[in-house]
């Protein structure tokens, strides 16, 4: 029982495994590194494919559980009861002073936090745009407290799950009479794979017998914590049951209840057609690999304040994934560990387990259950690499939060970039790189600035990708010089079009990169449709040359027309006509001024606490 390896089965491959894996090494840290004391193990979470598996390192002793004082790792929620007219802790026994005295460890007033978040977000609305930027990112210390960074877990526990939540606290907090009994149970719960339930459950009700503790009961499978359990029939064999709720060991819920404050976030989906009226939900758990306890929590402190805004479906999953990236960037930074660099972000937490909540009025109903991929291009080897790929993060992140999911065009790039993510598959980014090409010069016609890609931040994509092709094609001459020609004949002169500064004296190739798209499966016909633009384009040149006026660019020579035909040759041409088109509709660095491209939009804002429509007397 008292051993290196803890073990977390994966019973349902949906969050709910992630939840109680995150919830055992809370336990564990707990119980081998108590709060002011010097580092006794390490504790680390590892996916061994059947199980979760939390290792301590050096192994638990069991002096350390015998002389473990009671610790909660989840408060219980304090509510308003409108038919007794006072505040209560709804599914327990439990009174309000049994709980209020021991501090918001151990219990949170839902109203009270409610009432300090409305005049947060109150504050903040009268903020300038600047201001507002710096008051969510903490750096302005004048304003009223910003709300708890879990809040939004205790938004979803009350009204849907609160009973059974509660239930749970109060079965962990009965057992601080037996603390080290308790404990016993559930490192014999975990102890073995497949996971003991049996064994732990008689331990437990044997030593509630002998401490005249109340009979532990079997507690119900709450759909937030378990999203694949819901009310109905599940089970193997097909026959009648009542609809009621599925019950479960108590202990390994509650597990469940815990990880989800300690390895999970939960946000309401933001409803621009009626914001006071957002009611969906999301909720997102880490995919742990090879994961340091202290490197987590670290990370964390980044993670959790820059997603404390909301945003509509497709977006939310693609700023999880990419802010979570940068979180471990900043931790990468702080911690100077050699040992991290050679690592991707995505070899210590592959993703996130998703799920969907829709809002059916009183209780919600789970639409979808799905895992984001954390981007793999994202590998730093050194310090000095750090700058380079927050800037690359920085800048896709910018991009997509300038991007409208209501609009079509635009839920279809945001669609195609989630599928680059969420799969590691560039084929999706190649489909958003070219769609987006139509959609800048769409936007510059209608003289609206949008963001763009950046050649150098392109670069890093493709320089640090798996697949080798993308570096050598990115580093090829006679590419960069073509797509130079086609960046010079699209946004560049479709820019000063619309900007302030002297206008284009080239014509504007309108669809071109959707032309060299539509023959890109095609080698003969793409290189055929990429000679027939450098005529034009050379011949342009010369014209203008010719009357006096300088066409501020550079011609295409015959060695880069061949070094992009040696590509074609040495690689599939559609590839190279994706990466083509992306980098040829990105800007140089040196651009900006020219193209007018925005310096940056504003982070999202956070979600507005009146979305908050709970009323603290709901049912589970």
């Amino acid at each position: 029982m008292f051993q290196a390896e803890y073990f977390v089965d994966k019973s349902s491959n949906t969050l709910a495994d992630n939840l109680a894996a995150f919830g055992l090494a809370f336990v564990l840290n707990a119980l081998a590194n108590p709060p002011g004391e010097p580092l006794r193990s390490r504790i680390r979470l590892e996916d061994r494919g059947y199980a979760f598996a939390v290792v301590c390192d050096p192994p638990l002793h069991s002096e350390w559980v015998a002389e473990q004082r009671f610790f909660v790792g989840a408060p219980f929620l304090i509510t308003w009861d409108k038919t007794s007219a006072q505040k209560v802790v709804k599914g327990t026994s439990l009174t309000l002073p049994e709980v209020m005295g021991y501090g918001s460890d151990v219990a949170v007033d839902y109203e009270a936090e409610k009432q300090k978040n409305q005049a947060y977000f109150e504050w903040l609305r009268g903020l300038s745009a600047e201001d507002k930027r710096r008051a969510v990112q903490g750096e302005l210390q004048d304003g009223p407290a910003a709300p708890r960074l879990d809040w939004d877990v205790f938004r979803a526990i009350n009204p849907a799950a609160l009973q059974a939540y509660n239930s749970l606290m109060a079965a962990w907090w009965q057992g601080r009479a037996a603390f080290p009994d308790l404990l016993q149970a559930l490192l014999q719960l975990t102890a073995t794979t497949p996971n003991d339930v049996d064994g732990a459950e008689a331990l437990w009700v044997k030593s509630c017998k002998a401490h005249g503790l109340e009979k532990p009961k079997t507690a119900t499978a709450s759909q937030l914590f378990n999203p694949a359990q819901g009310k109905g029939t599940n089970y193997p064999k097909a026959e009648w049951r009542a609809p009621g709720n599925l019950k479960g060991f108590w202990l390994l819920e509650w597990l469940k209840a815990v990880g989800l404050f300690h390895g999970g976030f939960t946000r309401i989906v933001a409803n621009p057609s009626d914001p006071r009226n957002a009611k969906d939900r999301k909720t997102y758990v880490l995919c742990p690999l090879n994961l340091d306890w202290g490197a987590h929590l670290e990370v964390l402190k980044h993670f959790r304040p820059a997603m404390l805004g909301s945003a509509t479906a497709i977006k939310l999953d693609i700023l999880a994934s990419l802010r979570y990236t940068a979180a471990f960037l900043k931790h990468y930074e702080e911690a100077r560990e050699a040992d991290l660099f050679g690592y991707r972000p995505g070899d210590l937490v592959s993703g996130m387990q998703m799920a969907f909540y829709k809002s059916l009025g009183q209780s919600p109903a789970v639409l979808n259950i799905a895992m984001l991929n954390l981007p793999r291009w994202v590998a730093p080897h050194g310090p000095e690499e750090l700058g380079e790929f927050q800037t690359a993060l920085d800048e896709h992140l910018s991009i997509i939060r300038g991007l409208d999911e209501t609009r079509g065009e635009q839920f279809a790039l945001l669609a195609y970039y989630r599928d680059f993510v969420s799969g590691d598959d560039f084929a999706p980014f190649f489909e958003f790189t070219s769609a987006y090409s139509g959609y800048v010069m769409q936007q510059y016609d209608r003289r609206k600035p949008v963001r763009l890609f950046t050649t150098t931040t392109l670069e890093v994509l493709f320089m640090n990708s798996e697949d080798r092709r993308f570096s050598e094609i990115v580093q090829n001459d006679g590419f960069k010089a073509i797509a130079y020609a086609i960046r010079h004949s699209t946004v560049v002169p479709q820019a000063r079009k619309g900007g302030k500064g002297p206008k284009p004296v080239v014509d504007i190739r309108y669809g071109l990169g959707q032309q060299l798209m539509r023959k890109a499966a095609y080698p003969a016909d793409f290189l055929a449709e990429v000679a027939e633009f450098i005529y034009l384009y050379n011949a342009e040149n010369a014209q203008l040359r010719e009357k006096g006026r300088e066409p501020f660019r550079k011609n295409v020579t015959t060695a880069d027309i061949e070094a992009l035909t040696a590509l074609v040759d040495d690689f599939d041409s559609k590839v190279v006509c994706q990466m083509l088109v992306a980098y040829g509709y990105a800007r140089e660095p040196y651009e900006a001024k020219e193209e007018g491209a925005p310096v940056d939009d504003l982070a999202d804002a956070p979600a507005d606490a009146d979305t908050d429509n709970s009323d603290g007397d709901g049912e589970d």
